[in-house]
């Protein structure tokens, strides 16, 4: 393992730390990269479009002008 010195923003580390429940600055990055390099990006989208209902297309369009009135 590496030592390094790098600078973080106080406030981000304090959420990341919150959100993972890590314990010390060092869990916290370690926790955050480990979660980072455990996710596939693309396949996380694909996942959460095929979590989606299959609307049809009126129910989409009436959705959409929902949102733009």
């Amino acid at each position: 393992m590496t030592k390094r010195l790098i600078d973080l923003d106080d406030g981000l580390l304090a959420e990341a730390q919150a959100a993972l429940g890590t314990p010390t600055i060092s869990a916290t990055v370690r926790r955050a990269l480990q979660t980072v390099t455990e996710v596939d990006p693309g396949q996380a989208y694909v996942d959460l479009l095929s979590a989606l209902p299959d609307l049809g297309p009126e129910t989409r369009a009436d959705a959409w002008r929902a949102g733009h009135r």
